[in-house]
């Protein structure tokens, strides 16, 4: 599989270029030029060119994956799944996060009411009762924690997708309700459970963890010593700052200085899954890619998000890709951790769904969410 990555990395623009992310996963990207295996990376995308090697929505309902084949047959369905076995998420509506665009049959739109008075907050806290409500943009990496915790806990769910820049009076009066700050812009995740509106991905994710602990996979830190180490881990995987940093770069040197940082970022978490991994007291399970083991745990439902997007949005916008740059580093445990995470049934999963609403392969879906990040296209 790695000689894989090695071969993407010699693709002329012309071919069906690809991001390497786990074993017989490629989301699909726009094509770039050949990477240069050493030294700065040099800026190459075009502003409005649109991608070539796209996985046609024929293949795999507008999926990343290869084929599907791929899809893992024991995931349980989203609430509202189709009868033809494609997940449908209840009340899913339509969403474009750079061009307001509607790519998505407009049957799934939800019925919008009129907005906003005290009345309308309160009527949005009481459906919460029984199934939970998840508002989620589905390109958006915060977001799509709380998605993986909820899929991950096997949670019959009502997941209604955000468009940023048309949002729904209901997840407005949600947020409202939810936002210590009554005036501040609405954001994604807001998760509606028993008449509660809550806030903030990593909060949402650890209350789908708690309240749902009987059903699907335990996610939480089972002792101590394992919360110490799920929390080190989202302490160092601090790889959102320098991500950012890099789109919004207005100069080469600064593209550089953001993917050494970067770089940087990747060495302390190797070295932070070779503490989790060989100073266990007492000894956990290590037989396995996670941090916590064999485990799959919170520490991967609140940082895995970013690699997908990562690996796709850098690659096209910055020529940096993340997988070469792991194996050039040596980095071999946090290799194996990308793979794992991105082979999860979770992961595979959600980024199927964000293909599915947003009408496009994902790597497209992605490239378009992070291009209102992005003014200094390069030399």
């Amino acid at each position: 599989r790695h000689r894989r990555a090695a071969d993407v990395a010699t693709m002329s623009a012309a071919a069906a270029s690809r991001v390497f992310t786990a074993p017989g996963i490629f989301i699909a990207h726009r094509a770039t030029r050949r990477s240069r295996p050493r030294g700065p990376v040099r800026v190459h995308a075009s502003a409005g060119a649109r991608h070539s090697g796209i996985v046609g929505d024929d293949l795999v309902h507008g999926s990343s994956l290869t084929s599907t084949r791929d899809t893992p047959a024991h995931v349980p369905p989203a609430s509202g799944a189709a009868a033809g076995g494609v997940p449908v998420a209840a009340g899913i509506a339509p969403e474009d996060l750079v061009h307001g665009s509607s790519l998505v049959a407009t049957r799934h739109a939800p019925t919008k009411q009129p907005a906003s008075s005290s009345s309308s907050s309160t009527a949005v806290a009481a459906r919460g009762s029984g199934k939970p409500i998840a508002y989620i943009a589905p390109t958006c990496p915060f977001a799509h924690k709380a998605w993986l915790a909820l899929v991950e806990k096997e949670v019959d769910f009502e997941m209604r997708a955000v468009d940023l820049n048309d949002k729904q009076p209901d997840m407005i009066a949600a947020h409202g309700v939810a936002s210590p700050d009554a005036g501040s812009v609405a954001k994604v995740p807001i998760l509606v459970h028993d008449g509660v509106a809550m806030i903030e991905s990593a909060l949402c994710a650890e209350y789908v963890a708690d309240a749902f602990r009987s059903s699907g996979a335990d996610l939480s830190p089972a002792t101590p010593r394992e919360r110490y180490v799920v929390g080190l881990w989202c302490e160092t995987f601090a790889v959102s700052a320098p991500f950012f940093a890099a789109l919004r770069a207005t100069s080469q040197s600064d593209v550089d200085a953001a993917l050494d940082d970067l770089r940087a970022t990747l060495r302390r978490c190797e070295r932070c899954l070779e503490i989790a991994h060989t100073n266990p007291n007492p000894k956990p399970k290590t037989d396995g890619p996670f941090v916590l083991g064999a485990k799959y745990s919170m520490a991967e439902v609140l940082t895995s998000t970013m690699l997908p997007r990562l690996s796709v949005a850098l690659c096209h916008y910055r020529g940096f890709r993340l997988r070469a740059a792991v194996e050039e580093m040596g980095l071999t445990r946090l290799a194996r951790w990308m793979d794992a995470s991105m082979d999860r049934p979770s992961m595979r999963r959600t980024l199927r769904e964000v293909g599915r609403v947003k009408g496009v392969d994902v790597g497209s879906a992605f490239i378009d969410h992070f291009a209102k990040f992005v003014s200094w296209k390069g030399e």
